[in-house]
């Protein structure tokens, strides 16, 4: 390989080259020029003297110019290099990241041509990075919405590589941070997905397919990308995967709902109709007999009117349709009141009731709210209490509602089941009495420990059979659980086989409020 020149190179030896030359020429020319100007008469012996003197004095003349024109050539091959160098800088400049950063100037000495050629370099250059701009900011956005949507895109060249892949899709398929230019084949594993992409690349359609990947439900949606000129496939193939779990988790619960509520309702309804239609067909039923077949059918009745009313409830906390009107509220007193509709049930079953807390247990609540959670609440250890067993509210002073808990199990006794976290306030110890934590407890048969992290959910019974004997609807919790959180508090469930339920929840207290620890019966 030819090793390049530089240019004071070029310069000395053009130079000198040009200084030989003409040297050459008149050193050669000098015997003619010589005899033409002495005549034909001159002698040959001053001729050849003439000649001699002459040819001395061009050597030394050339002599002379190479000792002038080495000196010069060297100072015009550095006013030239300082020129091409500062272009040189200029054009890199442009280049960069920071674009023009002015108009070319090569040196002090730069020539006039390329000063002028600088100068429209640097109008170039400038012309090039105004409509450059646009592109680069156009692109940079495009490439953080890419990379922002929820969305996996995968972009894969027609050699089958990865173009580019956005977070998303890196998390779906479990690729490395720096996927660009490996092939694909290699990085994604589902075989379905993978085949999709290989005949995307070489332009057939295929129909949106959905895959598992990671535990999750993945739609994928392949497509060639053709060249926007002919229409042609050949750039490729750009696949789209949209996570649908939790599309599906909602349709599965959607249709375990419709299916627990049609159940729900049917049971009533066949007892209705089963005793309205003996009642119609059979007129020598006895008085007695006839009446006990109409407070079969109230009872159903009030038993569908309740599971009606439960699922409007519901519907309304769900939707959004119900809004706290938040004051303080005498937590208290409020559970008083909703025991009182219920005092004549547990007079009659032996089942005692208390109160522990101080004559101020104020909450920020909704009252209207927080009455239906006490009703449900009491309504529900009641029903599991046998008789002679009581049922305890305590309200305490409390810090915010407790994370997740890991579910434990010793003897018979799981731990506490929190459904969302609450972020404790920036105050520390100072938030330790800023809540209240308001505790239900009963002295039933207790839940077992793989049923206590179900019971919020919609129509889970722990028995079934015992729940639908003693009128229950399977809400309760479901409902206490919605207006608890929609009231900005949080909910947990405690049980041990045997010894009892206990189902806390936190609320917010009002500023100025304290609680004092007493005791009342009720």
């Amino acid at each position: 390989m030819r090793r390049p020149l530089r240019l004071r190179t070029l310069f000395v030896a053009g130079g000198c080259v040009a200084v030989l030359v003409v040297a050459a020429a008149v050193f050669l020319a000098v015997p003619g020029a010589v005899r033409v100007a002495s005549g034909e008469d001159a002698g040959a012996e001053r001729v050849a003297a003439v000649v001699d003197a002459v040819r001395g004095t061009v050597l030394a003349g050339a002599v002379a110019s190479l000792i002038v024109v080495i000196p010069l050539c060297l100072w015009l091959a550095d006013v030239v290099r300082a020129s091409i160098g500062g272009l040189r800088l200029a054009v890199a400049q442009a280049a960069g990241p920071e674009g023009v950063t002015g108009p070319p100037v090569p040196s002090d000495f730069a020539l006039i041509e390329v000063s002028a050629l600088a100068a429209a370099i640097g109008r170039a250059l400038e012309a090039y990075q105004r409509r450059i701009r646009p592109l680069e900011s156009e692109r940079d956005e495009l490439a953080l919405l890419i990379d922002s949507v929820g969305e996996g895109i995968v972009q894969v060249g027609p050699d089958g590589r990865i173009v580019r892949a956005n977070r998303a899709a890196r998390a779906m398929l479990g690729l490395p941070p720096e996927v660009d230019g490996q092939p694909v084949s290699t990085l994604v594993r589902e075989p379905q997905l993978l085949a999709g992409i290989e005949a995307a690349i070489r332009g057939r359609e295929r129909e949106p397919a959905e895959l598992p990947l990671g535990g999750r439900r993945v739609l994928a949606v392949v497509h060639p990308l053709t060249a926007p000129a002919d229409g042609r496939a050949g750039r490729g193939a750009a696949a789209i995967l949209v996570d649908i779990t939790a599309l599906r988790r909602l349709e599965s619960v959607r249709r375990d709902f419709v299916a627990n509520a049609s159940h729900e309702l049917k049971t009533p309804l066949t007892s209705i109709r089963g005793y309205a239609e003996t009642l119609l067909s059979d007129e020598e039923l006895s008085p007695e007999m006839r009446r006990q077949f109409l407070e079969t059918i109230q009872q159903n009745a009030h038993r569908l009117q309740r599971i009606v009313d439960d699922l409007l409830d519901l519907s309304r906390l769900e939707s959004g349709g119900w809004r706290p009107e938040l004051e303080a509220a005498d937590v208290a007193e409020l559970a008083a009141g909703a025991w009182s509709s219920l005092r004549e049930r547990a007079e009659a079953k032996g089942v005692a009731f208390r109160i522990e807390t101080g004559g101020d247990a104020v909450a920020l609540a909704d009252p209207l709210g927080l009455d239906q959670v006490f009703t449900n609440l009491l309504d529900n250890a009641l029903r599991y209490t046998p008789g002679g067993g009581q049922v305890t509210v305590r309200i305490s002073p409390s810090g915010p509602p407790p994370g997740p808990v890991v579910t434990t199990s010793r003897g018979g006794l799981a731990g506490l089941f929190p459904f969302r976290r609450q972020a404790a306030g920036p105050g520390g110890a100072a938030d330790a009495d800023r809540w209240i934590c308001v505790e239900v407890r009963d002295t039933g048969g207790g839940i077992p420990s793989e049923a206590l992290g179900r019971i919020f959910e919609r129509f889970y019974r722990v028995d079934p059979a015992r729940s639908r004997a003693e009128g229950g609807t399977g809400l309760g919790l479901a409902i206490v659980k919605h207006l608890i959180e929609s009231m900005g508090g949080d909910v947990a469930a405690e049980s041990e086989l045997g010894k009892g339920t206990a189902i806390r929840f936190w609320l917010p207290r009002p500023a100025g409020h304290t609680l004092r620890s007493t005791s009342a019966a009720g």
